[in-house]
C-alpha cells in the first residue's frame, strides 16, 4: 500500500515520517512519499489549475491531485492531504476540500486529515513523549490547554518548552523562518518518542485511523 502525502510544511513532514515508521512495525507493506509545501495558501474557487507552482498547498492542490492521480493509477494507493485547521470551522473547511477533490475528478483514493488547530496539537497529545524529548518542559504551563482547542497551539507549546517562555521565544525567533526551524526541531525530537495509541488528540487519532483503515483492506 502506497501513501502519497501532501503536507503543509516541513515540520509536518518530519513528524509524519516518524508516524509512518512506527506504523511500518505493524504493516511492513507500506511505501510512502512526502511532498511538503511552504505554507497553506488559499483554496481555488473556480476549479482552474495553476500553471505555475506556488509551493503553497491549497494554491497547488488541484495540480498535485490530478498529477498524482495519473502517476498512481494501477497500484494500491491513497493521496493523504495533511494540513492545519487554524481558525476555520473544521466541518466547513473539510467540505471545501472535498469539493476541490471533486473538481479534480480523481479516481485514486484520497483523504483530507486536518490537525486541529495545528500540527503542534499532535505533539501536545502525547505528554510522555514531550517529557522524554524535553525533560525540562514546564508542564504546569500546559494545565489550561484543552486538547485540539483553537487557541494558538504552537505558542502554547513554545511557552512550555522555551526558557523565558513565549515572550522570550518571539524575541529570539522573530521571523517566520526561525519559528519554522523550531517547529521542525520539536517535530523531530518529540516524534522519536510518540506512541500512536497513547496520543489523546482526536484529530491525530482520526489521521492514524484513516491510514489503518486503508492498510487493513490493502
Amino acid at each position: 500500500m502506497h501513501f502519497q502525502f501532501l503536507i503543509e510544511d516541513i515540520s509536518g513532514e518530519i513528524f509524519i515520517r516518524h508516524v509512518i515508521e512506527k506504523l511500518m512495525i505493524e504493516y511492513d507493506y507500506i511505501t510512502y512519499d512526502c511532498k511538503a509545501f511552504k505554507g497553506i495558501g488559499g483554496l481555488k474557487i473556480s476549479g482552474n489549475v495553476n500553471k505555475v507552482k506556488t509551493d503553497k498547498l491549497l494554491d497547488d492542490l488541484l495540480m498535485f491531485l490530478r498529477g498524482f492521480d495519473k502517476s498512481l493509477k494501477g497500484i494500491p494507493a491513497a493521496i493523504v492531504v495533511v494540513l492545519d485547521n487554524d481558525k476555520r470551522d473544521t466541518n466547513e473547511f473539510r467540505l471545501q476540500l472535498q469539493s476541490q477533490a471533486q473538481l479534480s475528478m480523481i479516481t485514486t483514493d484520497y483523504v483530507f486529515c486536518i490537525a486541529i488547530e495545528e500540527m503542534e496539537a499532535w505533539l501536545l497529545g502525547d505528554r510522555e513523549a514531550l517529557q522524554k524529548a524535553y525533560p525540562d518542559i514546564r508542564l504546569a504551563f500546559l494545565k489550561d490547554y484543552n486538547q485540539d482547542e483553537i487557541c494558538g497551539t504552537w505558542e502554547v507549546l513554545a511557552n512550555a518548552l522555551y526558557k523565558g517562555g513565549l515572550k522570550q521565544f518571539k524575541k529570539d525567533n522573530p521571523t517566520y523562518r526561525e519559528v519554522g526551524k523550531c517547529k521542525s526541531e520539536w517535530a523531530r525530537e518529540v516524534g522519536k518518542y510518540i506512541v500512536l495509541d497513547r496520543n489523546i488528540s482526536p484529530s491525530f487519532q482520526e489521521f492514524v485511523s484513516a491510514l489503518r483503515k486503508r492498510l487493513d483492506v490493502a
